[in-house]
């Protein structure tokens, strides 16, 4: 909606102009997305996505609180109709986020599990 309102207002512009009015709207999106409730979730969405090989597993997932929160005070505003599509596309993108690392995260675990039973096997032919 914001983007339709942008667009709509700087549409008539052309030439050189519309090279600034397009510069200007991006700018302008990106404020608005930066100043989203959610954007800070799916920024830290995003970094524990490439953090999880990393810490093998060990980390607090500070977006799981922060979610929760955002999505229980959402939760009550969401019945009306004045949900915009950026509010959709934002909330659509963090539950992407969070699908992907669970999925990138199994592999690992499972990984990690078959390390660890395969250590303590060997150490158990180690010790007689």
């Amino acid at each position: 909606m914001e983007a339709t309102q942008i667009r709509e207002e700087n549409g008539g512009r052309k030439g050189v102009q519309g090279g600034d009015a397009q510069k200007e709207n991006e700018d302008i999106l990106k404020k608005i997305i930066a100043s989203h409730p959610l954007y800070e979730v799916l920024i830290e969405s995003h970094i524990n996505c490439l953090k999880v090989g990393l810490n093998g597993g060990g980390e607090v997932d500070a977006t799981t609180a922060a979610w929760k929160k955002l999505v229980d005070s959402k939760s009550k505003a969401t019945s009306s109709p004045n949900t915009s599509e950026l509010d959709h596309f934002m909330e659509a993108y963090c539950m992407a986020l969070r699908k992907l690392k669970e999925a990138i995260e199994e592999p690992t675990k499972e990984t990690n599990a078959f390390i660890r039973a395969t250590y303590l096997q060997l150490k158990e032919l180690n010790h007689p």
